[in-house]
């Protein structure tokens, strides 16, 4: 009776087996015939690329000297990039793109200092489609008869407190009549600099970056499924751990509205006006934005200490977020959101010209 009783238990294990076994098959023959499967894609190369045939050489405030930061990538879905799908940024002597400055205004110039990071300094965007070379095309049309300078000292990784440090170090020798300071929800993060390593925007919501393991390479569904957990895993530990960042007590946070007050500090003394720009992660913009209690602080704390700003968010209500990367593999805003915050900007500066330094 025993006997019988344990060959019932392994008929229906091995029943079950079975039925588990042509259940896989049959969703792995179905994930095949639809041509479902993860999604490998090459992440984008960059090199330092010297104009005067010497190794680019680092520099404190800046990338390079004279130099191509070049952003090659594995395909060009919208037709935007160039030969070999790159982008090359072209770096001044300052080691920031765009063309060079004299540090002595001419008469009649109205110069604008943009501090940021790499959504400021337009990763895989042509010079003249990014935020601060549109701005200075708007200025322009709205100020005839006087010479617009728009200087963009962006460094891709940087955060607040080395933007702060640029201000002071490099960019107040130019004179600006008016300072933008760009701030992106990963701000507080450590930079390119730190022992923690480059973290420069926002992409755990992405899956291409990951690598097939063993049992990817034989099975789609498998490989697809993994895929999206994964994903879904790191998004929310990401969300996580940047809201933790935002407490009131965190050092990250203490130390970032630490470098806000002294660029305001800093411009009041200067009597430089200051405006804050807030871009968001470009994720679930019309919908249930993870990082909108970001927001909410640096634009709360800025107004607190008298700081005019401007948060894009509700500029970009109407998208999603996806058709505003560069890539499917670079969350970076692409030209058109680059153009949307330009106009944006114009709109705020133009609603209280004279406390930017504007006429009317």
């Amino acid at each position: 009776m025993e006997v019988k009783r344990r060959q019932q238990i392994v008929d229906k294990a091995a029943l079950l087996l079975g039925s588990l076994l042509l259940t896989l098959a049959i969703v792995e023959a179905g994930f095949r015939v639809l041509g479902i499967e993860a999604q490998y894609v090459p992440e984008r190369r960059d090199e330092l690329i010297p104009l005067d045939g010497q190794p680019a050489q680092p520099l404190p405030h800046g990338l390079a000297a004279n130099a191509i930061y070049r952003s090659t990538y594995a395909s060009d879905p919208r037709g935007y990039f160039g030969e070999g799908h790159r982008i090359d940024h072209l770096l001044n002597a300052e080691g920031w793109r765009g063309a060079e400055h004299e540090l002595g205004k001419t008469p009649n110039t109205f110069r604008v200092l943009g501090l940021g990071d790499s959504y400021l300094f337009g990763e895989g965007v042509r010079f003249e489609d990014t935020v601060g070379a549109q701005l200075e095309a708007g200025l322009t049309k709205m100020m005839p008869g006087r010479g617009v300078e728009v200087i963009n000292t962006a460094v891709s990784g940087y955060n607040t407190r080395q933007e702060r440090d640029l201000l002071v170090n490099r960019g107040l020798a130019y004179d600006p009549d008016l300072v933008i300071l760009y701030f992106v929800p990963n701000d507080l993060e450590p930079s390119r600099s730190d022992t923690a390593g480059d973290i420069d925007f926002y992409t755990n919501y992405t899956a291409i970056y990951m690598r097939p393991d063993g049992l990817s390479r034989y099975s789609r569904a498998w490989g697809w499924a993994r895929q999206r957990f994964l994903v879904a895993y790191r998004a929310r530990n990401y969300i996580r751990a940047m809201l933790e960042d935002f407490r009131n007590d965190s050092e990250k946070w203490v130390r970032t509205r630490a470098a806000l007050d002294d660029i305001r500090r800093i411009c009041r003394t200067q009597k430089i006006p200051l405006l804050v720009v807030i871009f968001p992660f470009f994720h679930e913009l019309d919908g249930d934005y993870p990082f909108q209690p970001i927001h909410d602080l640096v634009r709360e704390h800025s107004l607190a200490a008298g700081i005019p700003v401007l948060d894009l968010r509700e500029t970009y209500r109407d998208y999603s977020g996806p058709e505003l990367w560069v890539h499917p593999t670079d969350q970076h805003p692409n030209e058109i959101a680059h153009g949307v915050a330009a106009e944006a900007i114009l709109s705020r500066l133009m609603d209280q010209p004279t406390g930017f330094g504007l006429p009317r």
